[in-house]
């Protein structure tokens, strides 16, 4: 497999105009509406899957610790004692802008 970038696009560029998959090679039908074959779609969803479980895990972590820390859980910021809410107000201002 090569390193290089361009290289790599190369060989992408070449797999694809021959109506194979970029990824492995593999000559796909005609009939196929997608760039890559079953197999490689396969190992693509499954492994943005994993991944986004990770980033889920690691933000829902965060986000209990923040709110127990009295902490806004999107910026971090410390509350005050008499701060009510769980986001601060910069951070709801920010929210209330995009509606």
């Amino acid at each position: 497999m090569p390193t290089d970038a361009a290289e790599r696009k190369v060989i992408y560029r070449s797999r694809k105009k021959d109506g194979c998959c970029p990824r492995c090679g593999v000559k796909k039908k005609k009939s196929d509406k997608f760039i890559y074959c079953g197999d490689c779609r396969a190992f693509y969803r499954g492994y943005n899957q994993e991944m986004s479980d990770d980033i889920n895990t690691i933000r829902k972590e965060r986000y209990k610790k923040r709110k127990k820390n009295k902490q806004c859980p999107r910026c971090g910021k410390k509350h005050s004692k008499s701060y009510k809410k769980i986001i601060c107000a910069s951070c709801l201002k920010k929210q209330y802008s995009y509606l």
